[in-house]
């Protein structure tokens, strides 16, 4: 074969999988039909938000560089009435942030930054993939250019259009909303100092959701039934007039897009997977879009790289996770940003009640940080602080992208089992913490393989 993974796409999904599977030494090619990341502004809507969880997903990737530039600690949240006056207002503690404000073509940037340090991975830009053929153990996948690589898997991390999922004829059921969406993106012209926030508009003369953070503003306004995207996107200033200077800005970009919810009939055949917008597509409104599909790879790339005989656990566990995001993601559209005027007026006063409630702040806080559950159950470690051979440090410091076991190697696990976690890089800790007379294996995406009680 001539790699291990070929990864069609290189967008944040295809880049971290790649980073995650070049990272413990598998082969891997990348094949993406833009030459460059450093071109301008995509024509696309891109990711706005990612969530704690998400964070610690690209924390396993040692050497991404920049955070400071693509990540910005989002320091508070609101929601406002139609005169644009809160109605509730969330200010989010400092230290590690339960949200980060994204900057994704500099992340992309510093993604494929990190793949080019790889020795293991290769980024083939400014081809697509056009057929593939599977016999055995080997996906044979044709380019553009008529080239043909070989390797154990194919990954489509090639997004909603995705080609491969059409090569393996998956259907990709579910709807598309009528409701166009206009968004803007922004730079001030000047370093604004505005505090990093996202707000939701409770208007139902027009939704909208807005976000703000150093040099940078969004704005997402819902283009009602009789309004022309195109005239809508030449009344740009007019929109913007009521929360900037349209002077004092330079707009990157103005599109019209609508939302969809859909799945993918099959996220495997044979040795093809499907991940991200490839597998599945949300609405935007709980900012889990981009971070489903981190999720996805998260769980897929130690499978692929230390159970690939297990690989059908991937769509077993995250295909009922990305179903629920899904629900969630349409109900807060339905209740943020309806257009009832009565539904309307009620939920504003919901709301402004719940913004009395003391110590909300900290209730929000504490649930966004809460260890994440798969569908049957199982738990996820937290990035817990701890003391390790007298050094201070946290449990995504210490295991980084490995499998861990938390009661030291004197934890009588068998000999096949130490075995297998010696091979597989596993790193060792006596962790009073966690241990508490049993040793806890973890897998690399921090959830628990099994605990074992000690001998």
């Amino acid at each position: 074969m001539d790699t291990d993974v070929v990864i069609a796409g290189c967008g944040p999904v295809g880049a971290v999988l790649a980073a995650l599977l070049g990272d413990r030494g598998i082969r891997v090619v990348v094949v993406d039909p833009a030459s460059d990341a450093r071109s301008g502004p995509h024509a696309h809507p891109r990711a706005a938000v990612l969530d704690s969880h998400v964070q610690r997903i690209l924390r396993r990737i040692d050497g991404l560089d920049d955070w400071d530039e693509w990540a910005t600690p989002l320091r508070r949240t609101q929601l406002l009435g139609p005169d644009r006056r809160p109605l509730l207002t969330l200010r989010l503690a400092d230290g590690v942030p339960a949200g980060v404000m994204l900057d994704q073509p500099r992340l992309e940037r510093a993604l494929r930054d990190r793949l080019a340090r790889m020795p293991t991975v290769h980024l083939h830009t400014g081809r697509s993939v056009t057929a593939l053929e599977q016999s055995g153990d080997i996906v044979a996948v044709t380019l553009d250019d008529g080239s043909t690589l070989t390797a154990a898997w194919l990954v489509g991390c090639d997004g909603a259009s995705s080609t491969v999922r059409g090569l393996i004829g998956a259907s990709y059921d579910g709807v598309s909303y009528p409701e166009p969406w206009l968004v803007v993106d922004a730079r001030t012209d000047g370093h604004s100092t505005g505090e990093p926030m996202f707000s939701h508009v409770l208007d139902p003369a027009r939704p909208m959701v807005t976000f703000e953070r150093p040099g940078v503003r969004r704005w997402e306004w819902m283009l009602l039934p009789d309004e022309d995207p195109v005239g809508m996107v030449a009344r740009i200033d007019q929109l913007i007039q009521p929360w900037a200077d349209p002077a004092a800005l330079r707009v990157e970009r103005a599109a019209v897009f609508t939302f969809h919810a859909r799945t993918a009939s099959a996220w495997r055949r044979g040795r093809v997977l499907l991940a991200g917008d490839a597998a599945h597509s949300m609405p935007p409104f709980t900012g889990q879009g981009l971070g489903a599909g981190l999720r996805d790879v998260a769980t897929l790339s130690w499978l692929l790289a230390d159970a690939p005989g297990d690989v059908d656990r991937y769509e077993r566990e995250r295909r009922p996770a990305v179903a629920r995001m899904t629900r969630t993601a349409l109900l807060t559209g339905r209740v943020m940003l309806g257009r009832n005027r009565f539904t309307a007026a009620a939920l504003r006063g919901l709301v402004r009640t719940a913004g009395m409630l003391p110590g909300l702040d900290a209730r929000v806080a504490r649930a966004a940080a809460a260890p994440e559950r798969l569908p049957d159950g199982t738990r996820q470690l937290p990035d817990a602080p701890l003391v390790v051979d007298g050094r201070r440090t946290n449990l995504d410091a210490l295991l980084g992208n490995r499998w861990g076991v938390i009661g030291g190697e004197a934890c009588g696990l068998d000999a096949g089992t130490m075995a297998w976690l010696t091979t597989h890089g596993a790193v060792f800790a006596d962790v009073d913490r966690f241990a508490k007379g049993q040793a806890t294996i973890v897998r690399p995406d921090r959830f628990i393989a099994t605990t074992v009680p000690f001998a």
